[in-house]
């Protein structure tokens, strides 16, 4: 489908003498793509769609991680945030943007220095061309949610973890979804 371009740049930083990083990410494809507009889109009797062509297709996505706390005794426990950040063409994606924000702690007891805990947001904007597209059959919100989870080390060959999410759902005639999870991961 024609050809597709992507390009990255990341750069290394200390802010307070702790380290984190920013990325840059892009890509675009010059191939030919479903378009998310319905006013190209062509009905033939009886029941036929032919959905518009557009060229082209872009999207964007940066990435900050940044540790906020260090021990100076040991640098594998810590505190650090990570939040990417992107956009999309809303005319060939249903995403036009989404972010995240999420804190991850790492060996905050000093008797687990192994086992992690974190907290995050997430919140995906669907692009109001693909909402508008689908609104007389589905009508549709934007979707966040929340996350929370602890993974402990029981062995240092064993882990488990418990995660709990809340979900909002993109279809608004669904509830509210709250998902808890157990997982166990074993290393060989």
């Amino acid at each position: 489908n024609d050809a597709n371009l992507a390009a990255f740049w990341r750069i290394f930083t200390k802010w307070g003498g702790r380290p984190g990083s920013h990325l840059l990410l892009g890509s675009y494809a010059t191939g030919d793509y479903t378009s998310l507009d319905p006013t190209g889109w062509v009905i033939i009797p009886p029941g036929g769609v032919v959905p518009a062509q557009e060229s082209g297709s872009w999207h964007a996505t940066y990435i900050l991680e940044q540790k906020l706390w260090v021990d100076p005794c040991n640098p594998n426990r810590n505190i650090a945030l990570y939040s990417p950040w992107s956009v999309a063409d809303p005319d060939t994606s249903p995403f036009e943007w989404a972010c995240n924000v999420a804190l991850q702690g790492q060996g905050l007891c000093c008797c687990r220095e192994n086992d992690t805990i974190g907290v995050g947001y997430f919140y995906t904007g669907l692009s109001n061309q693909f909402k508008n597209l689908l609104q007389p059959v589905a009508p549709l919100d934007d979707v966040h949610g929340f996350e929370m989870y602890y993974n402990a080390e029981v062995t240092p060959w064993f882990h488990l973890t418990a995660d709990m999410q809340i979900v909002e759902p993109a279809l608004r005639a669904n509830d509210t979804a709250v998902v808890f999870g157990l997982r166990g991961k074993i290393n060989l």
